[in-house]
């Protein structure tokens, strides 16, 4: 909760010049209405929180049926082979971006194997609507350091609404993240997981 009245002393009294100052001082994008100040009403403005999504993309936009392969023959192949998604997941993802306009940070292996602009490039050629915005750090180890990646952007970027979709336990300890929503490696995202991140956001 913001409280401007003290602001409201220096900005004119005319609608427009109004909003704009408003929006530069708060960086708020839209403003629906204008309420015209009132020295006797305790203005306040509740600002929402920027929504950022860590996604990963083996068992979350595609499954290893989709690859033709066991996830062992999956994992002795990665490195001769490239990620594929399936437009059924894709479709959902879409569905995601549509209704939340989330931040996309990715924290899948593949981060390390391709530039962020490659990526979006191969991401937009599957149908994808949105935009990759960032990467998680690539220093440790796969899987078993994607919780302490994950938490070093959060805490870099002060990070506040998140959610994390993946198909592998996040933590290897007995705490539980409230906003992981956790696929399955062999069905990936579904309309289920819809509703999960729904009940979140």
């Amino acid at each position: 909760m913001f409280p401007f009245r003290n602001l409201v002393n220096i900005i004119p009294l005319n609608k427009k010049m109004y909003i704009k100052v408003l929006d530069k001082i708060l960086n708020i994008k839209e403003q629906s209405s204008f309420i015209p100040y009132n020295k006797n009403m305790n203005y306040k403005i509740k600002l929402k929180q920027k929504k950022y999504l860590f996604l990963d993309i083996d068992g979350v936009l595609n499954s290893f049926d989709d690859y033709n392969m066991t996830g062992n023959e999956f994992i002795k192949n990665l490195k001769n082979i490239s990620f594929i998604t399936s437009k059924k997941q894709m479709s959902i993802l879409n569905n995601i971006v549509e209704e939340y306009n989330p931040t996309i940070i990715l924290s899948s292996y593949w981060r390390k194997r391709y530039s962020l602009e490659e990526l979006n490039n191969i991401f937009r050629e599957n149908g994808f609507v949105g935009k990759i915005s960032g990467i998680t750090s690539k220093e440790g180890e796969e899987h078993k350091d994607r919780w302490n990646q994950i938490k070093l952007y959060i805490d870099k970027n002060k990070v506040k609404d998140y959610i994390i979709l993946d198909d592998e336990e996040i933590t290897r300890t007995e705490r539980k993240i409230n906003n992981f929503v956790k696929t399955n490696s062999y069905e990936g995202l579904t309309e289920k997981h819809l509703k999960d991140i729904g009940k979140i956001w």
